[in-house]
């Protein structure tokens, strides 16, 4: 067995079917590139002949909220032009069910825990769209979903420049106002600044395989997300995928009771954040 966190940005920050050269947005105006993405996303989704629909921004959209709602209302305007009919699922709808879930409202945020739950919501097309910061720009995508059949359909990009001046090649790191919990996002190709920004499992054990899934053979994932508190613990642990014969179980024990060193704020003080984590179980 081995286990480890997932890539928060692996998922999330998608390749692209097209690259649109890069142009600086005009204020009050929406950028053509986004346009031109937002047209090609609806397009894909008018395909699928279906009608309820999930637009969900990702956790990178934090670092601009500004510019991904100018990305959302384009898109909502676009869809309503070529499906007849459509209804839009609201992300409160999505929340409510998370929390019934055991999950926090910032879970919302996490393309992994959205397409475990959007069906449920109502959601035939699930529309995630995130932007990757570089210091030129953003590159930005959508992926169309089809949540009934678990399959991705589409997915495409756009290269944009920063509407504002934003040169800082930190990690982001997003607070939720009510349970003060946060996640960090990478800018960048940053990839080590996050690493030693994100929580690190010290003591983390690998769960055992129960008597009955060791009989069946079974190998795969247990997903979960989880808080890592200021003090190393991981708390609040909600199942985005688990596995059959009691590993699921397993696994989540195991998760809670391994030792982190915690995340840490830019005043380098430990804070509690909410990380995908994923235990791996395979048969040696």
């Amino acid at each position: 067995m081995n286990r480890g966190f997932t890539d928060i940005l692996s998922s999330t920050v998608l390749l692209a079917a097209a690259l649109f050269p890069l142009s600086t947005p005009v204020s009050g105006q929406t950028p053509p590139e986004i346009q031109s993405l937002a047209v090609r996303t609806a397009d894909r989704v008018s395909k699928a002949h279906l009608q309820h629909i999930f637009l969900a921004g990702l956790q990178e959209c934090k670092m601009d909220e500004d510019f991904c709602n100018t990305f959302e209302m384009s898109l909502r305007g676009e869809i309503e032009k070529v499906v007849p009919g459509v209804a839009f699922i609201q992300r409160e709808s999505i929340i409510n069910i998370l929390e019934g879930r055991g999950f926090l409202a910032l879970d919302a945020y996490f393309p992994d825990v959205l397409k475990a739950v959007a069906t449920q919501a109502g959601a035939d097309v699930l529309v995630t769209y995130t932007l990757k910061w570089q210091p030129d720009g953003y590159d930005f995508a959508s992926e169309v979903y089809d949540s009934g059949r678990d399959k991705k359909l589409d997915q495409f990009r756009a290269k944009i420049a920063h509407p504002h001046a934003d040169s800082s090649p930190e990690p982001f790191v997003f607070t939720d106002p009510e349970s003060k919990i946060s996640f960090i996002v990478v800018r960048g190709s940053q990839t080590q600044s996050l690493i030693a920004a994100n929580p690190k499992c010290f003591r983390c054990p690998d769960p055992s395989y129960t008597p009955e899934s060791r009989a069946q053979g079974i190998q795969g994932r247990v997903l979960v997300m989880a808080t890592v508190t200021e003090k190393g613990a991981a708390d609040q642990i909600g199942v985005v995928e688990g596995l059959a014969a009691g590993l699921t179980g397993q696994a989540v024990e195991a998760v809670r009771g391994w030792e982190f060193k915690p995340a840490t704020g830019k005043d380098g003080k430990p804070i509690a954040v909410r990380v995908p984590i994923e235990v791996n179980f395979r048969l040696k």
